[in-house]
């Protein structure tokens, strides 16, 4: 027989980490960062594996912790690549880590990250969207006192897409990417 920890019992993290276990009808792997910015608390990161029918997907937990005076909510990060390297799982991570409290993770807000994000692939920058994944509640409630927190999905883009951002205004470009969003290898646009 199997006992499950009560409600009242379990942190925040743990009612977060069941929210999005049942959105996403599997258990998580968590990865744990030290934070890089004083008093603030650890970045999880809940990893999701790619299986046959399901890209990789990962969430953020961390980034809400630090608030920004843009900021109209508590925001956590997430992102689903078409790929089984972990190097996409750990940037979300990374990135809530490194900007939070200096982001507000605003939809259509670009994140330059400087440098190819996988081996596989020559993406390098993200674009701020609202997530489009099935069942996702939001806000997420990470706890009984929560007032939630709102999750925002990381769009892997080129740098030169950018500009095709500017042009053609951010609905008609996801219009654009959208069958190819989660590959990689995608071409630029």
């Amino acid at each position: 027989m199997a006992f499950s920890k009560p409600g009242f019992l379990k942190s925040p993290l743990e009612h977060y980490r069941d929210s999005m276990e049942s959105v996403m009808g599997k258990k998580s792997a968590v990865f744990r960062e030290k934070s890089v910015k004083k008093g603030l608390p650890f970045v999880y990161t809940l990893v999701f594996n790619q299986d046959t029918s399901e890209p990789l997907c990962t969430f953020s937990y961390g980034a809400s912790f630090a608030v920004t005076p843009d900021q109209k909510e508590k925001v956590e990060l997430m992102l689903q690549m078409d790929s089984e390297d972990m190097a996409w799982a750990h940037v979300v991570g990374y990135l809530a880590n490194q900007l939070r409290g200096d982001c507000p993770f605003n939809p259509g807000e670009i994140i330059r990250f400087g440098q190819k994000i996988s081996q596989e692939s020559k993406l390098n920058s993200f674009v701020l969207v609202t997530p489009d994944l099935d069942g996702l509640p939001n806000p997420v409630f990470d706890g009984k006192k929560s007032t939630g927190v709102h999750i925002m999905q990381l769009l892997p883009i080129y740098e030169e897409e950018v500009l095709s951002i500017a042009r053609l205004g951010l609905p008609q470009f996801l219009a654009l990417i959208d069958p190819h969003k989660t590959n990689p290898l995608r071409k630029s646009f």
